[in-house]
């Protein structure tokens, strides 16, 4: 057996676990580390486990995700949901593989560089059609992208994005903040190369400004979006921004505050403005309170109620989620209401489940409170079978401890003692943003 495959493999074990309800957490696991499932990495699996090769053989073939053989060193993933059928996804699809030169029933090049595959949802229905090859996602293919995708791709895989964050200098005032959603949406759209681009200019330029990361924005169709804070100015939004045009917004809003500081800035920005003149402006600027804009259009009148605060919280910030009112229903149920008077709020504010024909949650929850049981589960379904799965990424990235307070009310009131989320893998941000506030809600 391989050094290096034992090696791997007892690694893998020894984070996950050994008990037989773990099969699949260790398959993943080690799928992403050979892209495919090497026979001498399960056959160590069953030697060091509880898991049998009957219960591995069983779970990896009836996943379609589990690969069998070995595959390109990257995987191109064609999302062919309902929304990118429609919108031409198998169009997409065999325009990769006439790219790569692939042919008949084989899914991968001959250099052994990519492996096509079709997947059910990429959860980016607002994007149709979607591409992810390994963990980046392009919005809006079409058939003549294709080589301008694999060759971006191939350019920035050995350069990974900026993980820098801007944060203030100690003793500096905040000269404002500017916000970006950097849901799946807004990545595919080109939102980290924004973000990226606009830590940039805040560090060349010496200008203090608080980027705040924030979830979705509500309006999938106008991303990248950068939203300006400044004082004594009313908010303003540019929508559809690319990175080339981030320095000019910036400047349009901020300065140095150190003197030295902004003449070099202007100088710079004067050089560098030969440079970027002939670069077509693409961005469009809204003030906030703007009315008959394409923002205002959309947003005006909605009342949001699962999406509070869209575009202003961090997801990943429990102490603002706390100061926005975040846990007090919580709160409120377990100081004031009993389990039974939670379920009677539930009916009649008559809230219906997504699924299953409209049934109602209140009747749904009180069948489950009256069945006598040892052990209840309380189960999140992150996932949807329809054109509307990317709301419930949605949700779970923009919006993590509202959905664990949820999941904590509605255990108290079945009296569930265990809760279960299921998140596709092909939502890493989601499982990530859930992880991240359970580790967090744990402190």
């Amino acid at each position: 057996m391989n050094q290096e495959i034992i090696e791997i493999v007892d690694q893998i074990i020894q984070e996950k676990g050994k008990s037989v309800d773990l099969v699949i957490p260790i398959l993943q696991a080690i799928q992403d580390k050979f892209n495919y499932l090497p026979e001498e990495a399960l056959e160590r699996v069953c030697e060091t486990t509880d898991i049998t090769p009957s219960r591995i053989y069983g779970v990896s073939t009836f996943y379609s995700q589990f690969r069998h053989k070995p595959v390109g060193e990257h995987i191109i993933k064609v999302c062919v949901g309902t929304a990118c059928h429609v919108k031409g996804a198998m169009l997409v699809y065999d325009a990769f593989k006439r790219e790569l030169e692939i042919e008949g029933n084989e899914d991968t090049d001959v250099n052994k560089l990519f492996t096509v595959e079709k997947i059910a949802c990429l959860g980016c229905c607002t994007l149709a059609p979607v591409v992810q090859i390994d963990d980046t996602t392009y919005g809006h293919v079409t058939t003549e992208k294709i080589s301008e995708i694999i060759e971006d791709f191939l350019e920035n895989k050995d350069n990974p994005k900026s993980k820098q964050s801007s944060t203030l200098a100690v003793d500096v005032e905040s000269q404002g903040e500017i916000r970006i959603g950097l849901g799946s949406c807004c990545v595919a759209s080109g939102s980290s190369d924004v973000k990226n681009e606009l830590e940039n200019t805040l560090t060349k330029n010496h200008i203090h400004v608080n980027v705040k990361q924030v979830g979705c924005v509500g309006v999938c169709n106008q991303v990248p979006m950068l939203e300006i804070h400044k004082p004594n100015e009313t908010p303003s939004y540019y929508t559809k921004i690319n990175s080339d045009e981030v320095r000019s917004i910036v400047l349009k809003h901020f300065q140095p505050l150190n003197p030295f500081d902004k003449f070099k800035s202007r100088f710079n920005n004067f050089i560098e403005g030969f440079v970027y003149e002939n670069i077509p402006n693409f961005a469009k600027k809204y003030a906030k309170d703007e009315v008959n804009t394409p923002i205002s259009d959309f947003l005006e009148g909605q009342i949001n109620i699962a999406t509070e605060y869209r575009g202003e919280i961090k997801p990943s910030d429990i102490e603002e989620y706390k100061r926005l009112g975040g846990f007090q229903a919580l709160k409120k149920c377990l100081n004031q209401m009993t389990p039974q008077n939670v379920i009677d709020e539930i009916k009649e504010s008559g809230l219906k489940g997504r699924g299953g024909g409209g049934f109602l949650s209140g009747n749904k929850w009180q069948m489950v409170k009256d069945n006598q049981s040892d052990v209840k589960y309380i189960i999140c379904n992150g996932d949807e079978g329809d054109p509307g799965a990317f709301m419930d990424r949605m949700l779970l990235e923009s919006y993590p401890f509202r959905i664990i307070e949820g999941l904590i009310i509605a255990g108290y009131a079945v009296g569930a003692s265990e809760g279960i989320l299921y998140i596709r893998a092909e939502y890493p941000l989601a499982v990530t943003r859930i992880k991240e506030g359970i580790e967090i809600c744990e402190r």
